[in-house]
């Protein structure tokens, strides 16, 4: 089983020792997987787990790590945070019920902004949009223990953006988010994971506690909580290069 245990008391786990890594989605046709970076085929990605579980990794969540902060919950001997960007329609469909008969969880982020209904930043002219979740996907995932993080509004490049337009890209997202879960919502990923200084500062002052990049931020988690590294499980990631990345990162 992959999933923690919650206990409260001294702990085995050293948070430095989290590792975090990046999904988008996960298909469950081999095809869409070998033309693009961003979808893990099922097969793959279910194979992926039990290594991580054969490894001695248990999955957690960024809440299950604030909750360790307060003396609340015991890390694991090896912690691993599964992130996916979008929350697309397939991980409800694909990912959510193979996580589920793993005992595992994850952190999903989604858009404030629930009229987009598929991901019409893709420019890939030969890859077809994909569908979001509804917000009814998103409430029962929630209520299955996996976290809901914040990806903006819009998926826009917020380092492109005047002040006003991306101070409400990441706040209005957490407020919106935190009406529909009725539950706080204190993560976030930059979109397309790019972050400078001035959107890193928005982001605190909007009250998130931690924000996810993609390939910048200390190696070490927690040394910067507001742009944490994370490393990218590719679906064609072999069982060598993803125990290299997990062990070398």
């Amino acid at each position: 089983m992959l999933k923690h245990t919650v206990k409260t008391g001294q702990g085995l786990g050293d948070p430095r020792r989290i590792k975090v890594l990046r999904y988008h989605r996960v298909v469950d046709d081999k095809v869409p997987s070998v033309r693009h970076w961003s979808c893990t085929y099922v097969w793959d990605f279910r194979r992926q787990l039990e290594l991580l579980e054969r490894w001695g990794y248990t999955t957690i969540t960024f809440n299950d790590y604030r909750l360790f902060l307060k003396g609340e919950l015991n890390l694991p001997r090896k912690p691993v945070i599964l992130t996916f960007d979008g929350a697309y329609l397939d991980n409800y469909r694909i990912m959510f019920p193979t996580l589920h008969k793993l005992g595992a969880t994850a952190v999903i982020f989604a858009h404030g902004d629930r009229h987009i209904k598929e991901d019409v930043w893709n420019t890939d002219p030969d890859f077809p949009n994909a569908q979001m979740m509804e917000e009814q996907h998103l409430l029962e995932v929630h209520a299955a223990g996996l976290e809901i993080g914040s990806q903006s509004m819009t998926h826009s490049d917020l380092t492109t953006l005047q002040p006003e337009r991306a101070s409400e890209e990441i706040t209005r997202s957490r407020i919106l988010l935190e009406i529909l879960l009725n539950a706080p919502v204190l993560s976030f990923a930059y979109p397309f994971g790019i972050v400078d200084k001035r959107i890193k500062q928005m982001v605190a002052e909007a009250g998130y506690t931690i924000a996810c990049c993609a390939d910048s931020g200390p190696t070490e988690f927690g040394a910067d909580t507001l742009e944490v590294r994370r490393i990218i499980a590719r679906n064609d990631s072999s069982p060598f290069f993803l125990g290299l990345k997990l062990f070398t990162s």
